[in-house]
């Protein structure tokens, strides 16, 4: 058997679960939001603003649904706003240091944390689902990573150009 070949049905099976997990643990409102923080904190700065036309048409997000989701944002803070002709969204000053998991809690609150990756209500350590363990770990890992990275470190990422916030 070939080094190619080696790989058994189970092992696609189990590589695409994982990823089929991480596809599904975020709603589009998070990435929606994380998005808009991430531009808002490039472009919104240093007496810039950013309007909700701009930032729909760059980012390819439906301007009515990212609306909804940039009042929320600026109703907890992550960046402000100013209404009119020459209002739009931008940076404050706590805006770069905004842990991604508070982006998280406002679009999707605690859910994500709490269910079974099968939806089994009552799934827990104590009487858990197949995958229980194994979704407990990813659910860990991608809870470390919004712990500790921040808007300031992904915008700093887009603007060194080692990542993109659009296709």
């Amino acid at each position: 058997m070939s080094a190619v070949s080696s790989r058994t049905d189970s092992d696609h099976r189990m590589e695409y679960c994982g990823r089929a997990y991480l596809c599904r643990m975020f709603s589009k409102a998070f990435g929606y939001a994380l998005r808009a923080a991430v531009y808002v904190a490039i472009h919104g700065k240093d007496g810039k603003k950013v309007s909700l036309q701009e930032a729909s048409d760059a980012l390819g997000v439906p301007h009515h649904f990212l609306g909804k989701i940039m009042q929320d944002l600026v109703k907890h803070g992550i960046f402000d706003s100013i209404k009119g002709p020459n209002g739009g969204f931008y940076a404050n000053s706590g805006t770069p240091q905004m842990f991604l998991i508070d982006i998280l809690k406002i679009t999707d609150g605690n859910l994500v944390f709490d269910q079974c990756a099968l939806g089994i209500r009552r799934c827990n350590a104590a009487h858990p689902c197949p995958l229980h363990h194994d979704f407990a770990n990813c659910r860990d890992g991608m809870i470390q990573a919004l712990t500790v990275k921040t808007v300031g470190i992904l915008a700093e990422d887009v603007e060194s150009g080692m990542s993109f916030l659009a296709r």
